[in-house]
């Protein structure tokens, strides 16, 4: 029998907000592209697949996740913790400085099928011993290193990572941040600032960055933060928006705190990019993954289709890969995920131990990664 030239799921509900692509639709998948999106397309010897009743949507991106702190991490599992939640591209969040991104390269990166781009860590050991901060010595923080190891790796290499934490700068204050911008400048990327619980005024932190880079983590509770003492977002931080400064959930586990969140979402102000922060203590504790942190926020008042671009459309702009993952859009790598969006009463919970019970969530049921069905339930 000769092979099927592609896949064609039938019947499905498509969602794709950056290709404006919405309703019961088929879509066709062949050579590893997408290659039509339409009603009731024949299957022309495809083989067919049937989703009838289920959301299918580019196959996510995280925005933020680690694979490789203490040089392990998801490491090795990274494949089957994102084939399992439709995960198709993983960035990393600056696991690796530039004593340890060649690592990341050889012992993840080349190694797994899930497609695994990154932030280059300000701090030259990376994330190698969480137990003391990269940054508590700061000339780890070498933006020429940085900005080399970049320049040496641009297929996968999308910007820098600083952690502007108290416990993690010491008494270095904002100079880390600064170190990152000098490296990003050099190589031509963008910034992505970790800022829980931060050494100064969150809005001074924000009024350094400019367009396109990323504060991630804004949802936290701990520290200065985004809201000021009438729970308002300040003035600063909606300023920073203003200039096109990004932010993004980034949930980990000790980073979104619900209160914070329905603050910020009642007042407008709504992530630019939602992702988990997947560490292997995160998925054994309260991030789980991240279609569980999107049903958070589809339960926190998000609709679906915000939800969905900010784990698709969005993240694939920022990463400068827009029209080629992230998106149905014919012409674009087939990298597909299948949801049931499943109604009961389930249990979420923040990093802070506080819980909510919500009526939905985005439970997997398909990944397809390039052309190919990766994984099923």
């Amino acid at each position: 029998m000769p092979t099927p030239p592609g896949l064609l799921l039938k019947g499905g509900t498509v969602l794709d907000p950056g290709a404006g692509l919405a309703g019961i639709m088929d879509v066709r998948l062949r050579a590893g592209r997408v290659t039509a999106v339409a009603p009731n397309l024949r299957d022309d010897g495809d083989l067919v697949i049937g989703v009838t009743g289920k959301y299918v949507v580019p196959g996510l991106i995280d925005l933020h996740a680690h694979c490789f702190i203490g040089a392990s991490d998801l490491g090795a599992r990274t494949d089957a913790v994102c084939s399992s939640t439709g995960v198709t591209t993983l960035v990393d969040g600056g696991s690796a400085g530039a004593g340890l991104f060649d690592g990341l390269r050889e012992f993840v990166v080349s190694r797994a099928r899930t497609r695994i781009l990154a932030f280059v860590n300000i701090s030259a050991i990376g994330l190698a011993y969480l137990h003391i901060g990269e940054l508590n010595h700061l000339a780890y923080a070498d933006p020429d290193a940085a900005a080399g190891v970049a320049r040496d790796h641009p297929d996968i290499v999308v910007g820098i990572k600083v952690r502007n934490q108290r416990e993690v700068v010491g008494d270095a204050g904002v100079e880390p941040v600064r170190r990152a911008l000098r490296a990003a400048e050099a190589a031509g990327g963008r910034v992505m600032v970790h800022v829980t619980n931060p050494p100064v005024a969150l809005e001074e932190i924000v009024a350094l960055l400019r367009p396109g880079d990323i504060v991630t983590h804004f949802l936290n509770g701990r520290g200065d933060g985004i809201l000021d003492g009438r729970r308002q977002v300040k003035a600063g931080i909606r300023a920073g928006r203003e200039r096109g400064v990004l932010f993004d959930v980034g949930h980990g586990r000790n980073h979104v705190n619900f209160d914070v969140a329905r603050a910020a979402l009642g007042g407008g102000f709504y992530p630019d990019t939602i992702s988990s922060d997947l560490t292997s203590a995160g998925r054994a504790g309260c991030v789980k993954d991240l279609p569980t942190t999107l049903s958070k926020f589809l339960n926190l008042g998000m609709s679906l289709e915000a939800v969905i671009r900010a784990a698709t459309t969005t993240p694939a702009e920022v990463v400068g890969r827009a029209g080629e993952i992230g998106t149905l859009k014919p012409g674009a790598v087939a990298d597909v995920a299948v949801f049931d969006l499943e109604g009961g009463r389930f249990d979420f919970e923040d990093a802070d131990r506080q819980h909510m019970t919500g009526p939905k969530r985005l439970a997997p049921v398909m990944t397809i990664k390039d052309g190919e069905v990766w994984w099923t339930r």
